[in-house]
């Protein structure tokens, strides 16, 4: 009976242990305020950034007539701008689609865009342009277009002097929409 209540107790005290551990490692495992969102600092250089005048951006990538994955996100998106528009803050972030369809004509991007909301604007990136944004941000990143497995990220960029920076990463759909209206005010 002593054998088998240390041996229950030694158990209970690894798991306990690698609870702790991972607890602090992975701190979004036991951070539920934040979950769905990663933190990640570094600048980007994304073409369609030098014409933004906005101190902050969310941009989304994906595919044109995506409906599995894209239409629900960026619906959600228009979601979450209604309600920052509905809060009147000093400055709405731009909200940028990217097609990750090399060479697809760009009024037609822009249209799926806009069938979202008409103040979402967007980029059809040069073969050459993607490919140095999927590596920048490891995007999932297939050439098979609409069918494409992808997942719905969407990054929050913010304008550092005369540079963009990365913020977060929202990796859950639907997103946590009180965590990223709260970073966007905090942000401001």
């Amino acid at each position: 009976m002593k054998r088998s209540v240390k041996t229950f107790s030694g158990i209970l005290l690894i798991v306990l242990g690698f609870g702790l551990i991972a607890g602090l490692a992975f701190p979004a495992l036991t951070d539920s305020e934040h979950t769905g969102r990663v933190e990640k600092r570094m600048v980007v250089d994304f073409p369609f950034l030098n014409q933004e005048k906005s101190e902050l951006i969310l941009v989304y990538f994906g595919y044109v007539g995506c409906t599995r994955v894209c239409t629900p996100a960026l619906n959600d998106m228009t979601n979450i701008y209604h309600e920052l528009r509905a809060q009147n803050l000093k400055a709405l972030p731009s909200i940028w689609f990217v097609n990750m369809t090399p060479e697809m004509d760009a009024l037609c991007v822009q249209s799926w865009a806009e069938h979202f909301d008409t103040h979402f604007q967007s980029y059809a990136p040069h073969e050459n342009e993607l490919r140095g944004m999927v590596q920048l941000l490891n995007l999932v990143y297939s050439d098979l277009g609409v069918e494409a497995e992808h997942m719905p990220y969407l990054y929050l960029i913010r304008k550092v002097g005369t540079k963009y920076e990365l913020v977060y990463i929202y990796t859950s759909s639907p997103y946590n929409r009180e965590l990223i209206l709260k970073d966007i005010g905090a942000l401001q």
